[in-house]
């Protein structure tokens, strides 16, 4: 890794447990001394032909190490391609801010958090930005991957009779029920928004971004991701309901005749309203209230 990226990790990592969305959000965010240095550097280079061709790579890299802190605080945010793009102009004007006044510590103090801090407000619903604008603090979710073995376990997989091809929705970094799969000879694919390994049968994507064609998988699987989510949106929020529903409509209708969508958790509010003509629908309870779901195509 090069010292200018260690030093925008380093930079993230000092605010890491700072709320963005605090209601004075410029008096709580620090500068690490080895950032600060190597903006300093940048500056003094007189933006050399060579700093000017890296400068996108890192506003790029710096917007997408943000969003991974940020999700590790609300792993439940939706962040479009076109609020990502927000994100990373916010970073492009704070560069250029700073090359036009040659003040770093004014220019992240005055413009370049209150500027995140306005973007990050929009993705939250109303009722959540008016909790978070008295704490100036933040905790995170420490996620770890399921391995292959507990997740066939815990959606009750019936291996010997899966149908294919696969495709895991939400896979993890790792993609390890995928990988699994792969071992065993079938034709399984896997999505995530953050993938860790790069393997032709797998897709750093959003779920939203990712078409699934018509009776096009014989099995889809979902462990507690896409389904955690449309969940967290009937419950918290709303806005996103819709597009939620949508999105699952397009999943189901996805499955080939006879495929098998797994998922937990279950979705009791959706699940109801599944035609029986069409669906065959089977829910457990598993872990304490985390119940399972598998919906069969039947017609």
């Amino acid at each position: 890794m090069q010292p200018t990226e260690t030093s925008i990790k380093r930079q993230l990592d000092v605010n890491k447990a700072r709320n963005l969305l605090y209601e004075d959000v410029k008096q709580i965010m620090n500068i690490e001394p080895g950032f600060l240095a190597a903006l300093e550097e940048l500056l003094n280079s007189n933006v050399s032909e060579k700093s000017k061709a890296v400068y996108s790579e890192l506003v790029a890299f710096t917007a997408q190490e943000l969003l991974k802190r940020l999700r590790s605080v609300n792993p439940y945010l939706q962040i479009s391609g076109q609020q990502i793009e927000s994100l990373e102009e916010i970073y492009r004007q704070t560069w250029q801010m700073m090359l036009k006044t040659g003040s770093i510590k004014t220019t992240l103090k005055e413009f370049h958090y209150p500027e995140l801090s306005k973007w990050l407000a929009a993705l939250y619903p109303a009722k959540f930005r008016k909790a978070l604008r008295g704490s100036s603090t933040v905790g995170h979710v420490t996620y770890g991957e399921y391995s292959a073995e507990l997740q066939v376990e815990l959606l009750g997989i019936d291996i010997a009779h899966l149908k294919q091809p696969v495709i895991d929705i939400g896979c993890g970094s790792q993609a390890n029920l995928v990988r699994y799969f792969r071992t065993l000879g079938m034709e399984a694919y896997g999505i995530d928004r953050h993938l860790e390994i790069h393997e032709p049968y797998l897709e750093q994507v959003d779920w939203f971004e990712y078409s699934l064609k018509p009776d096009g998988w014989g099995t889809i699987i979902a462990n507690l991701s896409f389904t955690n989510h449309l969940n967290y949106a009937y419950l918290h929020d709303v806005s996103q309901l819709e597009h939620y529903l949508l999105k699952m409509k397009e999943i189901m209708e996805s499955l080939s005749l006879h495929g098998c969508f797994y998922y937990a958790p279950s979705l009791p509010f959706v699940e109801d309203k599944l035609s029986v003509k069409k669906y065959k629908v089977a829910r457990e309870q598993k872990i304490s209230d985390i119940f399972v779901s598998r919906v069969i195509r039947t017609a």
